[in-house]
């Protein structure tokens, strides 16, 4: 016959074992990465009895977790997509408030500076507009400095949170891995138990990790993972783990790079990381952190050397040819800041980087390769497509490229392999500064100056003078005088002379000129552009009509030079002649502002699909306190009723003591 007390005693175990399972998902229902257990019971074998079976009782025979395994996965993946645009966004906001905002922004200080070159325009004597040239000059200059500045703290921060975020990747590595060695054990020692709060315990440690990078999770038959991030790069393997490190930039860039190493050997997977935090580091720092330090350096460099290549085309309030209003964008230490050698280099080269064209400056950074066997250096572009290859030239040799700037080999001599990171623009902006610091510096004058004594007969006019290089023998011989001076008389409506104004010999004779349209007197006699300038004239000049052509002594009043100026502001000089300065960096502006939205709108995207797996993860895994409730009353009453079974039993025996 049946132990009834047996029965009853396997039910009250089971009961309380069930009523503890509940008690335990109740008071841990807000710990991070619990999943709910459930008690898992059997019907214990029965015995037969009078050709029946009779029940036994019941055996608790597990206390399982409640977890689908696809689901943790798919949390994790959404976890790690979720962090990698939330970093992202975060930074990009920054930057885009920073270029986007008129109390930051580089507009409003380029539209004072070319304002005050109008003012200047309009009374080129004024001494006070002059000083306002000057001072919204090195507003310009300052605010360049300010926004480098800016871009550069936030690339700063952003390379501290590398450094604290791998630091954290290694602290969960080595803690993943110390639960694989607990697991294990407990699993050995229990004869294949499950330690269900290690497993939740060491899964929670994944769901961090996955918030800092993207990982691949395998599952051991032992109960242990290994965990890969990267394209398969292991981080733990059973009860090992690597290390993740940042590492200084081997060109010298101030930027952090990624490497795992197990103590010996070391495997740089800065370009191989997806997901997670890092991820989304890693990817602002490529698609805006960099672009806008190069966009803004180009532009500023462009802005100096236009503005400095007119100005020095002018003459000042003393007389004086032009000089840098910028400071010179190939000061030495600016040519040799363009350029650094990777730290694994072997060989003594040293080169520097002149920039001969802005408007061919393209808003990337280059590598150069030596190759000895060759005995050629390759020049990379960004993309690592091939830009030129060519012999090394040597000491003292340099190679022009067709991106608007010539690489100096300077001295030394490269080993093979040796590599160089080359930056043309990324400085540019922090940089820029002012030369001129004396109102009467300015050149708002052009050097030249023509007359038509009143003695002419014809209708011909000057219609413009061009200046374009005023380092010719002409302008250089002779301070404040042309060498020479020219005269330039009409021998007839359609012929003139060119004469030599201090000699009286004619230069040039028998001229052919074109009645009615644009003549360049100096360039039709073969005297201009090796003259430095030229007088443009137009209309019908009479026989005997005189040009005089001077050096501009005294021209206070000229504004000749002050209007190409301020021509500049619309004058398409970046980008191969495409883009002014303000859509330049309206271009910069509205490309980081694409971004950013971008970013938002995936980053809530991902949040929306975070949440649902969230949810999903929550039904199946998650403690529901009305469910854990309504158990609780329910294992209550199965104990109370095994309770009272095992009473009747104590009374069935009584009566059957008594009776005997």
């Amino acid at each position: 016959m049946a132990d009834l007390a047996g029965i009853a005693l396997s039910g009250l175990r089971a009961s309380q074992t069930s009523l503890s399972t509940t008690s335990h998902n109740i008071v841990n229902v807000d710990t991070e990465g619990y999943s709910r257990q459930k008690t898992g019971l059997g019907t214990r074998v029965p015995q037969s009895y009078g050709g029946s079976f009779v029940g036994q009782g019941v055996d608790v025979e597990s206390i399982s977790r409640v977890s689908n395994q696809y689901v943790v996965d798919q949390l994790r993946r959404d976890i790690a997509s979720h962090s990698s645009f939330d970093s992202y966004y975060e930074y990009a906001v920054r930057v885009d408030q920073l270029l986007g905002d008129d109390s930051t922004a580089i507009t409003p200080s380029l539209q004072s500076f070319f304002d005050a070159v109008q003012d200047v325009t309009n009374d080129p004597a004024s001494i006070p507009s002059r000083q306002v040239l000057i001072s919204s000059g090195e507003a310009l200059a300052n605010r360049f400095n300010a926004v480098y500045e800016q871009v550069y703290q936030t690339n700063e921060t952003l390379n501290i949170e590398l450094d604290a975020v791998a630091s954290k990747i290694t602290q969960l590595g080595a803690s993943i891995a110390s639960y694989n060695e607990s697991i294990q054990a407990v699993y050995t020692n229990n004869t294949g138990e499950l330690p269900n709060d290690l497993l939740d315990q060491r899964d929670e440690a994944i769901r961090q990790l996955s918030e800092l990078v993207g990982v691949d999770v395998l599952q051991q038959q032992n109960l242990s993972v290994s965990i890969f991030v990267g394209s398969g790069q292991p981080l733990v393997i059973g009860n090992d783990s690597f290390s993740v490190e940042t590492v200084s930039n081997a060109s010298g860039l101030s930027r952090k790079e990624l490497i795992i190493t197990d103590g010996t050997s070391v495997q740089n997977i800065t370009n191989l990381v997806s997901g997670g935090r890092l991820s989304g580091l890693l990817s602002v720092r490529e698609e805006l952190i960099d672009p806008v330090f190069n966009e803004l350096g180009r532009m500023a460099l462009s802005v100096s050397q236009s503005f400095n290549d007119q100005h020095q085309l002018g003459m000042d309030l003393d007389n004086q040819l032009g000089g840098l209003f910028f400071g010179d964008i190939n000061s030495t230490p600016a040519e040799f800041a363009r350029i650094a050698g990777d730290t694994a280099n072997s060989g003594t080269a040293s080169l520097s980087v002149t920039i001969d064209d802005t408007n061919l400056l393209t808003a990337e950074d280059y590598r150069l390769r030596f190759d000895a066997g060759t005995g050629n250096y390759t020049l990379f572009n960004a993309d690592n497509s091939v830009n030129a290859t060519f012999a090394d030239p040597g000491p003292g040799g340099t190679f022009s490229t067709t991106d608007g700037f010539t690489l100096n080999f300077i001295a030394g001599a490269p080993a093979d392999g040796d590599e160089f990171t080359i930056l043309p623009t990324r400085l540019g902006a922090v940089e820029m500064s002012m030369e001129v610091t004396d109102v009467r510096q300015i050149a708002a004058a052009l050097p030249v100056t023509t007359n038509l004594p009143s003695t002419n007969t014809g209708g011909g006019y000057i219609q413009e003078v061009v200046v374009d290089d005023t380092t010719t023998a002409d302008f250089t011989t002779t301070p404040f005088a042309l060498t020479p001076a020219y005269r330039v008389e009409f021998t007839s409506s359609t012929t003139y002379d060119v004469i030599n104004a201090g000699t009286n010999a004619i230069v040039a004779g028998g001229v052919a000129f074109t009645p009615g349209q644009s003549n360049g007197l100096l360039e039709q006699a073969g005297l201009y552009p090796a003259s430095g300038y030229d007088v443009v004239f137009n209309g019908n000049p009479g026989t005997n009509d005189i040009v005089e052509i001077g050096y501009n002594n005294g021209g206070v009043n000229d504004n000749r030079n002050a209007l190409l100026l301020g021509e500049l502001s619309a004058a398409k000089t970046i980008a191969n002649g495409t883009v002014t300065f303000q859509s330049a960096y309206g271009q910069l502006v509205s490309g980081v502002g694409t971004r950013t939205n971008d970013a938002a709108v995936s980053q809530e995207a991902a949040e929306t699909i975070l949440n649902q797996s969230q949810s999903q993860w929550e039904s199946i895994s998650g403690v529901n306190l009305d469910e854990e409730a309504a158990n609780l009353i329910r294992f209550q009453q199965s104990y109370q009723a095994s309770a009272r079974v095992i009473q009747v039993s104590s009374e069935l025996f009584d009566t059957i003591i008594s009776s005997l």
